[in-house]
């Protein structure tokens, strides 16, 4: 039974039902629909379908409030049966198995990025709360000294029934912060039932990016997206969190409501907060595996992923990764797609272990299309990377390779990679614009021998005696920097553009900052 049988027989069953969507009959009756997919689950051979009905049924409904503490139980049979052994005995059963954590992750993500402006807003309504009773308290403390006087004094019936008064708002105001800090705990449950469902999802998903099955890996990369997308809005909702904390604890210390103290201390957790960045270092070895299998689809997919999970994750992160693993991406750009290279002996000799179909032959190389693509995809993340504050950090440790390769490409003859190229460039810029500057004049001053500008002083020097010229192709400032690029020859006409381009849009504007 594939996703589509299961679609029309979940609208059938809500037609005759009478309910009007698929989602009011999964919801209105989600204990036993999670309690027969957990029963079927547990028997996949004779139920096959199972994992098709779990994908279909949550792409109508999502993740709501009453079906999300559900999903944990048939969350650990699904993890189970993406592990290796799993995957060895249902083969059949592993890209819908895969489709349902899917479902469950952009489910997830889509509750938890409401998540931010609930409790932050909460935190503002509970401190303005706690500044009025910060203000009462200036109040009565300044009436502190009246009441100590008249405690000698014998109290009168009127007095007797004021303070009676004083009690009962007391016991009001009680009642209000034990309401507060029982929504505070709601809040934290549900969050971290949130932040565990994706942690679940990036658990099962993550080895599968580095498959070799071109389906298998993309369903994957799509899980990695928006489960650190989700544990990220998790861990800003728990900073609101804790804010709202303090603010309580302020109040039970100001108005001595000690027993509050119990409650917020009963539902204090661990270190469960800290989870994306443990994820992210689980995520990126298999991140760079994806790389290494060069099958372009998934290549461009993974590189498109990394730029947005290094956006959330900042770029500090990575800059150490990029430094130790940043050769297997770079490769992608050192490589002419219009010549082929010797097979490195790493490649000749792949890992092969028993479950795993037999990879593709390294002697198999992309069409030249597909190579311009991945490449493409490539200088489009450096770009992304590189022009955001964030992530910007990530490429200081490489910055000199990355910026020579890609002024390699832009002075070649590759037009179709010129515009990326020129885009990378700007973002560069944008982290060193010095370092830009002279690695396209080192080449473009050397073609250009005439016209040369003179320098705006006598002080300084001649260009000529700045960047002497190059001996032979070898010895250009980016070709040193970014290593040996096969393929890429100089385009004179191809040198003017980018330069003069980046002189008017990048260099100029720059120069006034």
């Amino acid at each position: 039974m594939n996703r589509r049988a299961c679609d029309a027989i979940l609208h059938v069953l809500a037609t005759t039902s009478g309910y009007s969507t698929v989602g009011h009959l999964v919801l209105e009756n989600a204990d036993y629909v999670i309690d027969s997919i957990c029963r079927q689950l547990r028997h996949l051979d004779l139920n096959p379908h199972v994992p098709n009905v779990l994908g279909a049924m949550l792409s109508y409904i999502g993740i709501a409030h009453k079906i999300l503490p559900l999903l944990e139980e048939p969350m650990r049979t699904v993890s189970m049966e993406l592990e290796i052994l799993g995957r060895h005995q249902h083969p059949d059963l592993t890209i819908p198995f895969l489709k349902a954590v899917a479902e469950i992750a952009k489910a997830s993500k889509k509750e938890a990025c409401s998540m931010p402006i609930q409790t932050e807003s909460y935190s503002i309504h509970v401190k303005s709360k706690m500044s009025d009773v910060e203000k009462k308290a200036r109040v009565d403390s300044g009436k502190s000294s009246i009441s100590c006087y008249e405690e000698d004094m014998d109290t009168s019936p009127e007095e007797s029934e004021g303070a009676d008064i004083y009690l009962n708002d007391a016991d009001m105001h009680l009642d209000e912060w034990e309401s507060i800090l029982f929504k505070l705990n709601d809040s934290k449950r549900y969050r971290r039932t949130v932040g565990s469902i994706a942690s679940s999802c990036l658990t099962a998903a993550t080895p599968l990016v580095a498959s070799v099955n071109q389906a298998a890996c993309l369903v994957a990369l799509d899980i990695v997206e928006d489960g650190i997308a989700t544990l990220a809005k998790v861990e800003e909702a728990y900073r609101h969190e804790k804010e709202t904390k303090e603010a309580i604890e302020r109040v039970i210390k100001m108005c001595s409501f000690y027993h509050l103290q119990d409650t917020l201390d009963a539902a204090e957790e661990g270190t469960d907060e800290n989870r994306l960045l443990p994820a992210m270092n689980k995520i990126w070895p298999f991140l760079v595996v994806c790389i290494r299998n060069k099958n372009p689809v998934a290549v461009r997919r993974c590189l498109d992923v990394m730029s947005k999970v290094i956006h959330i994750c900042g770029g500090d992160f990575f800059s150490r990764r990029f430094h130790t693993d940043g050769t297997h991406f770079w490769k992608l750009l050192t490589t002419s797609p219009f010549q082929k290279q010797p097979v490195s002996k790493e490649e000749r000799i792949p890992l092969q272990l028993p479950y795993r179909s037999a990879p593709t032959s390294p002697e198999d190389s992309m069409a030249e299309v597909s190579t311009l693509k991945v490449q493409a995809a490539m200088l489009n993340m450096i770009a992304d990377l590189s022009l955001n504050k964030r992530s910007a950090s990530a490429l200081e440790a490489v910055l000199k390779k990355v910026s020579g390769l890609v002024v390699g490409i832009a002075c070649s003859s590759v037009s179709g990679l010129r515009d990326a190229a020129l885009n990378a460039l700007t973002g560069l810029s944008s982290i060193d614009p010095d370092l830009i500057w002279l690695l396209l004049a080192d080449v473009y001053y050397t073609f250009r021998k005439k016209h040369i500008p003179s320098p705006p002083t006598s002080d300084l020097p001649e260009i000529s005696q700045i960047l002497p010229p190059p001996s032979s192709p070898k010895d250009y400032l980016y070709v040193q920097y970014g290593g040996q690029s096969y393929g890429f020859d100089v385009d004179f006409s191809s040198v003017e553009i980018v330069f003069q381009k980046l002189h008017s849009d990048v260099f100029t504007s720059q120069m006034y900052i």
